[in-house]
């Protein structure tokens, strides 16, 4: 049986994943202000993603890429977290929650103390992974366009979670 492994992208060889991803991402989302938030950071990649502090995680089962989340520097202190997306064959294995694991632990070897996420009301799914694992909302931070944006937070080093 083939192992999930989770990785930092390769962006010279992974970016044409990451954008098929992406598109996949886009295809999901019936917000047009987030529609346009996401495809923007598509056409920068694989800025911001390459550079110290940041990074993009890939989930794989053998050459399957399974799924994916990025983080990046928002502040000092702070990284926001964005993308995570686990494709529809995949879901419901815990991927999504290894992969929010390992951001917050690759944010915190970096140097961010702080994690910070939006999402959309209409997104139960991911709601209820955030609130498992101990991220709380908070109101709007910088740079968040969607004006329906529901914003969570928390540190990036905790027990248990």
């Amino acid at each position: 049986m083939t192992r999930l492994t989770i990785r930092s992208a390769r962006f010279s060889a992974d970016t044409p994943a990451i954008r098929e991803q992406i598109r996949e991402y886009i295809a999901t989302i019936d917000e047009n202000a987030c529609r346009d938030e996401v495809e923007s950071g598509l056409a920068a990649l694989p800025a911001p993603y390459d550079t110290a502090g940041n990074g993009f995680l890939l989930a794989e089962y053998g050459e399957s890429v399974a799924g994916g989340v990025a983080f990046a520097r928002l502040d000092d202190g702070v990284a926001k977290m964005a993308r995570l997306f686990v494709r529809p064959d995949y879901r419901r294995g815990g991927i999504a929650r290894d992969l929010v694991s390992r951001a917050l632990a690759e944010a915190a070897a970096a140097g961010h103390r702080r994690m910070v996420l939006h999402t959309l009301p209409q997104w139960h799914a991911a709601r209820a992974l955030y609130g498992t694992m101990a991220f709380e909302p908070i109101p709007a931070y910088d740079g968040v366009q969607v004006a329906e944006a529901v914003c969570y937070a928390r540190d990036t080093k905790l027990s248990g979670t």
